[in-house]
């Protein structure tokens, strides 16, 4: 639920700063106060509008339907916030995120009742409310259902395979030749793990061959006095004897084993090595090292398998793909025929709700479509014969109204929902219906609701009042008295206060049953 709602230098309001109640939330006031630049602008902060203040800000409870991932604190709250300065930017928790990232999280949660749209009445939805429906009659239904989607998803992966194997059919020589071929070139190379290391390092070594004897040769002088010294060191009876002998062993071993080097770079052909180097060299280019260059081959070995085995798979692959499709067949028209049974009880359940709100039945038409994740299925309202497009908006939404506390009752719905004048032009009987129904689906729902019927602000858990105060709009939170003044102003306008406040006083008394 929203907890609060603040906003600084919003269209005709300086401030605003508004803590929300759970249940059933009115927003009334005179004409061109700012209540729709009030809706507006907390419609902006879920990414439903355009964002007009300065700065607004709206904390709501975290909700089980919403999957935050990355934009999760870990606390019982979230905050939703823009900033309009020079450009807009929107925050969720903090970090930054777009608009349309924003609306994608949190439609979940939030919902506008407002302008028409088909989308509320979509297939996809009344199929939501006659399975909500089958779930009730058949404990074992959801299970069903959930099998079937998963049974489901797995044919749409095995058939998407089955059309790459048969694409890859239709060129499998092509693609073997090419296997072959990438193997035979790194084959032709055969590195090894490390070779390039070693082989530069050679590279290094004979790059100083000469050098490295000429060093030594001149070094070596220094065993023409090791005789002498030796003799020296007797005489004085040094103890560094034993050290210079060691020393002197040790240099010799140092200066014989470089000689062996030196031999067997002389047998090396240089050009080789060098070649060898640069056909390494030509194979980390295309591939990035050796290390890759194998792993690369061992794939086009796996690749050159599955090719040569094609023929095989791709018959076992339609068998189990076509046996798939026939249990497919089989489980989804068992699913039509229990919503076909639901739809007839949810028909009479929310025929029941539209009748409260002075409307004709309707009924659901079923017809088949291809078979997808949500069965065979297709669901349209019948409204007598008579077409959704000829319904005014006010009828448009009091349906919608009855389809939300239909699936509220069944499946237990929750969320926020955020209605524009759903009591507009409608008769004081309608107007009454329809704040007893706004007031039963706020049990499961935070609504939030502008409205210009005394029914559904007396109806209401808490009452926002937006007026003019010097040229500025003022958003006020009305205590008991104040809302007999403020419904008493919308059954008899700013004259008959007197006469109205008794069934201002009635009317609160009775939605307070």
């Amino acid at each position: 639920m929203i907890e609060r709602f603040y906003a600084k230098n919003l269209l005709g309001f300086k401030t605003l700063d508004i803590s929300f109640e759970p249940g059933l939330i009115a927003i009334t006031g005179p004409s061109g106060a700012g209540k729709s630049v009030f809706m507006q602008s907390l419609l902006a902060l879920f990414g439903l509008a355009d964002v007009q203040a300065e700065l607004s800000e709206v904390v709501v409870s975290t909700s089980v339907l919403l999957d935050l991932g990355s934009f999760e604190n870990g606390e019982a709250e979230m905050t939703l916030r823009a900033v309009k300065k020079g450009k807009i930017r929107f925050f969720l928790n903090d970090l930054t995120i777009s608009k349309k990232r924003l609306k994608e999280l949190m439609q979940p949660l939030v919902r506008h009742i407002s302008q028409r749209s088909n989308n509320e009445l979509s297939s996809e939805l009344l199929l939501e409310l006659l399975d909500a429906m089958a779930m009730v009659e058949d404990s074992g239904y959801g299970e069903r259902l959930e099998t079937f989607r998963n049974l489901y998803d797995d044919y749409m992966k095995k058939s998407h395979r089955l059309e790459k194997m048969r694409s890859d059919e239709n060129r499998i020589k092509e693609m073997i030749e090419f296997a072959e071929f990438e193997i035979a070139k790194i084959d032709e190379t055969a590195p090894r793990v490390g070779e390039d290391e070693e082989l530069m390092t050679i590279k290094r070594k004979l790059s100083k061959k000469e050098k490295i004897g000429e060093a030594i040769a001149r070094a070596s002088k220094v065993f023409d006095a090791e005789d002498a010294v030796t003799e020296a060191l007797t005489m004085i009876e040094s103890d560094g004897l034993v050290l210079f002998n060691e020393a002197m062993n040790m240099l010799r071993n140092e200066f014989e084993r470089a000689e062996e080097m030196l031999d067997e770079l002389q047998e090396i052909d240089v050009e080789q090595i060098l070649n060898r180097i640069e056909a390494l060299a030509e194979l980390k280019r295309r591939y990035g090292s050796i290390e890759e260059a194998l792993a690369y081959r061992d794939e086009k070995i796996r690749d050159l398998e599955y090719y040569r085995n094609i023929d095989h798979e791709l018959e076992e692959l339609e068998t189990e793909v076509e046996t798939l499709h026939l249990a497919l067949r089989k489980e989804a028209e068992n699913i039509s025929y229990t919503r076909r049974e639901a739809a007839q009880k949810v028909e009479h359940f929310i025929n029941g709700y539209l009748a409260q709100l002075r409307m004709p039945s309707l009924g659901f038409k079923l017809s088949e479509k291809p078979l997808d994740r949500l069965g065979i299925d297709a669901v349209d309202i019948d409204l007598q014969g008579s077409s959704i497009q000829t319904l005014s908006g006010g009828e448009f939404n009091r349906i919608r109204l009855a389809l939300l506390l239909c699936k509220s009752e069944l499946a237990g719905g929750e969320g926020i929902l955020l209605i524009d004048e759903i009591d507009a032009n409608v008769s004081g009987d309608e107007s009454i219906a329809i704040a007893r129904l706004l007031k039963t689906l706020s049990k499961n729902y935070q609504i939030v609701a502008i409205s210009h019927q005394p029914h559904l602000s007396a109806a209401a858990r808490e009452h926002i009042l937006i007026k003019k105060e010097e040229s500025k709009s003022v958003a006020k939170v009305l205590d008991k008295n104040e809302r007999v003044e403020e419904i008493s102003r919308m059954i008899a306008g700013e004259k008959g206060m007197k006469e109205a406040r008794a069934l201002a006083q009635n009317l609160l008394g009775e939605f307070a049953k």
